[in-house]
């Protein structure tokens, strides 16, 4: 058989250009509609043609911006559940802790942030489960604070991001410290939380075991301490007249990704295939919250 040359200069080319999939990789543009499922949706959304999604800026591997493109778990959750629904993704990414009011004004159907379920947000929304984890101490290594429980915090600066889960349970756990008392700051993102540990403005920052192993990945001078309450994770969906509705095509939507295993290539492209499920739960306005161990 005689060589082709130019064939080869043409794979290598695309190759370098990454115009090749690799193989076995995750392609959101793979997957199709469900009718079935996308029957499911209220009216209202189907006549829309889109779901309107907020993705909070919470940084690798869950949302982040790279070379103007939005990435991470969350971005790739958002466009295979719309893809499934048959609905063109609105996706918005926003501050985590204007979420639930963002959802409460109508300004989106959805939002991501892996929200833990809690009777207070049960108040305003409801959720439907779609991942799990857990909270760990971002701290720098070499340094005396290395928090490996939440009574550790006593006498030290600590912080979260605002909003989050992980920021009520700092409150919560620096009202128990009476000898030495422990500071607590709220910040707008991930990313503002680690500079303010690099800058020795906290000891300690509480995370999501993700967002700890991915600041970890980039900077090697900061390590994770200690494993802090954890449990399952959710989106939450705007509470309205087509909540019911949209609860159960969202629910359908979730465990028809994890039964073709389209939802574990998604997890295992961004390292996040520690927090998977077997199926999405709904939590709706009087439902009991998940127990989580914070």
């Amino acid at each position: 058989m005689k060589f082709n040359y130019s064939r080869l200069l043409c794979l290598i080319a695309a190759l370098a250009a990454g115009a090749l999939p690799a193989a076995g990789a995750w392609s959101q543009e793979a997957i199709a509609k469900a009718d079935d499922v996308a029957a499911q949706l209220p009216q209202s959304i189907k006549d829309a043609g889109e779901l309107r999604i907020a993705v909070p800026d919470t940084g690798k591997p869950l949302a982040y911006k790279e070379g103007g493109v939005l990435k991470g778990m969350d971005v790739d959750l958002a466009q295979s559940v719309a893809a499934i629904l048959g609905l063109k993704a609105d996706i918005r990414l926003i501050p985590f802790a204007t979420a639930l009011a963002g959802l409460q004004s109508n300004k989106y159907d959805i939002s991501y942030g892996e929200f833990y379920v809690t009777t207070e947000r049960l108040k305003v929304a409801d959720f439907v489960t779609n991942w799990q984890d857990y909270s760990t101490f971002l701290v720098k290594k070499g340094q005396p604070f290395q928090a490996k429980a939440l009574a550790d915090i006593c006498g030290h600066k600590v912080g979260a991001m605002a909003g989050s889960a992980e920021l009520a349970t700092l409150n919560s756990a620096a009202l128990k410290c009476t000898d030495k008392a422990s500071v607590v700051s709220a910040f707008p993102s991930i990313n503002n939380a680690v500079l303010a540990l690099n800058s020795g403005r906290v000891d300690g920052v509480l995370i999501n075991r993700g967002g700890a192993q991915e600041s970890i990945r980039v900077d090697a001078g900061l390590s994770a301490s200690g494993e802090i309450g954890g449990g399952p994770t959710a989106t939450a969906v705007a509470r309205n007249a087509n909540s019911a509705q949209l609860l159960q095509a969202l629910k359908a939507a979730y465990d028809r990704l994890i039964q073709n295993g389209e939802y574990a290539k998604i997890l295992e492209k961004n390292d996040t295939a520690f927090g998977a499920v077997k199926s999405a739960e709904i939590y709706q306005e009087g439902s009991t919250p998940p127990k989580y161990s914070f």
